[in-house]
Order: structure tokens, then sequence, then C-alpha cells
């Protein structure tokens, strides 16, 4: 049986539908990021619900457009994919992806196919998986997560079990925060990954420390502030770079010989930093960053075509 499968994400900050066929290939990926105004870092839940609403049916609608140009038939969708929360586990729970489930489950209904429902963090690494082998260590590295996960490949997606993360806030949190200090918009980590690369870290700030596979980030946000107008901004940027990528090198080898797992999936906003990459493929060789991808839909999708069709992933 061919046909595709429609999957929609209402994370904090994007809107996004994904269409995905029988065989895996993405067949569209339409996404929007919420408005947030300048100065500001971040949204309320009430808000990013919202815009997640009034957002929804023109994103699905050109996500479908897609099918229309390759001469398919919206009758050939043959499920719709949703996340319906943060993480797969109990308890997890964000308004903002309300917005997702009550369209999706109004498209199901009104096509008579299936619902299925996954967790944000699950169409995270899905979006990346490249590795092979039923088991790996992931990072997910968003604007509000920051965790390494034991993962495991199931029949219908992962068993994931949380094994390392920040006490305090994410490395998203930390560059959005210092960003927006420094008066770019909101999220400000593609700005500061740009300026890292014309910088140079002088190690004038603390290293991140590991505790277990624990660690705290908010003493970096800290330095990095009282440097604002002492230290020229790319530098400062370089350095907290070069600070997240040093922990994650340090924490990668810790964790890799404590689990006896022989690979490492990066995935997440943060995970796409071109600086960050660059230093941990000098120092790592068992990692695996996958197709760039943000907070999207395109990992849902290819949950729900793999829970139709076996072969995929």
């Amino acid at each position: 049986m061919s046909g595709f499968v429609l999957g929609i994400d209402t994370s904090n900050y994007t809107t996004s539908a994904a269409v995905v066929s029988s065989d895996g290939r993405v067949v569209s990926d339409e996404r929007m990021l919420l408005d947030v105004k300048k100065g500001e870092r971040g949204l309320r839940q009430q808000q990013a619900l919202f815009l997640h609403v009034n957002r929804l049916p023109g994103i699905i609608e050109n996500a479908l457009t897609a099918l229309d140009s390759e001469g398919a038939l919206r009758s050939e969708i043959k499920a719709v994919a949703v996340s319906e929360r943060p993480r797969p586990v109990e308890g997890s729970y964000m308004p903002c992806f309300l917005a997702g489930v009550s369209v999706a489950s109004a498209a199901a209904s009104a096509l008579g196919v299936p619902l299925l429902r996954f967790s944000h963090q699950e169409g995270h690494i899905a979006a990346v998986d490249p590795v092979t082998g039923d088991r790996f260590l992931c990072y997910h590295l968003s604007g509000g997560t920051c965790e390494l996960l034991d993962t495991k490949r199931t029949k219908e997606g992962y068993d994931i079990r949380i094994i390392g993360a920040t006490r305090d806030i994410s490395f998203g949190q930390l560059l959005d925060r210092t960003g927006v200090a420094m008066g770019y918009d909101f999220p400000a980590g593609g700005a500061l990954d740009r300026l890292a690369l014309k910088g140079k870290s002088q190690g004038l700030m603390k290293p991140l420390k590991i505790n277990g596979l624990d660690f705290n980030v908010s003493g970096l946000e800290t330095q990095a502030l009282r440097s604002l107008g002492s230290i020229p901004e790319e530098d400062i940027a370089a350095e907290l770079m070069e600070k997240i990528a040093d922990l994650l090198i340090r924490l990668t080898k810790k964790a890799l010989k404590e689990t006896g797992a022989k690979s490492v999936v990066f995935c997440g906003g943060v995970s796409q930093s071109e600086y960050i990459r660059n230093r941990l493929s000098d120092d790592l060789d068992c990692i695996s960053f996958g197709e760039p991808s943000s907070d999207n839909a395109v990992g849902i999708a290819k949950l729900g075509a793999k829970n139709i069709w076996q072969e995929i992933l």
C-alpha cells in the first residue's frame, strides 16, 4: 500500500506541517516561526496557542498543495500524525500542542484515517535519525531542552531514557538571552553562531562543570552578560560556543564509556550551530548531525509513516 502521511507539530516557537510518502520521501515541509516582540525573550503559552490556531490552516494548506503539484490526490493520505506533548513521559504537557492535536483530530476524522500521536522529542529524533543499530545516544538541544538521551528503536518509534541534562537553563536559553541582550531578535542562536565564526575564544570564561552526566549552564550566562561592553560581541559569542562545545565533547566521551553505546546523534536547533558542529567533528568520530532540522513536523510525519509502513526509518 502506498500513500502519504500528514504530520503536524505546534511547538512553542514554530507552527509546522509536513507530508511524507510511503517510501520516506519528504514531499513538503512547511513551517513558520511565531512572532516575538523586539527585546522579549519568548512567548507565554496562551500567546503561542493563539498564534498556532491562526496559522495552522494556511500552513497545512501549503503542505497539501505539494501533493496537488505532484498530481497526487489528497485522498491518498493514509494517516495524520501529530505531536501531542513535549516528551514521551507521563505528565509531559504544554498547552501549545493542543492547537495541533485539535486540528489533526479534525483532519483525521474528515479523511477517515487513523490519528497517530507522538511527542515533540520523538519527532526531533526521527527528523535527523541517520544512524544504524538499535541503540544510540542522542542529544536534544533546543530552545527549552538540553538533554542527553539513551535511545532505542522500537516498532512504533523510540524508547527514550534521560541519562544527562542541564540542572538549570538550556543552551538555547543561554544563547537567546545573551543575543537579546546584545540587541538581536529572538530566537538569537543563529545570530550568535554567525558572530562566533567571526570571533575568537580567549578562555576568559570558566568551563562548565559536569556532575555525573548532568551540568549547570546559568553561570555562563552571568559571565557573558557581565562581559557586554568590555569584550567584542563576536568574541563573547565565540567564547559561549566554545564552552558549549567543550562540555559536549567531555560529556560525550564520558557517556560513551559509561553506557557502551557506539554512536551519538544530535537533534534540535542548537545542534545546527556551524561553530559547534565544526568543533565536535574535530574531536569526536562517532557522531552524526543528520540533515538540518529545527522544530518541525517532518519527524512526526516520518514516525507516522513508520507506523503505517514499517520499512520507514
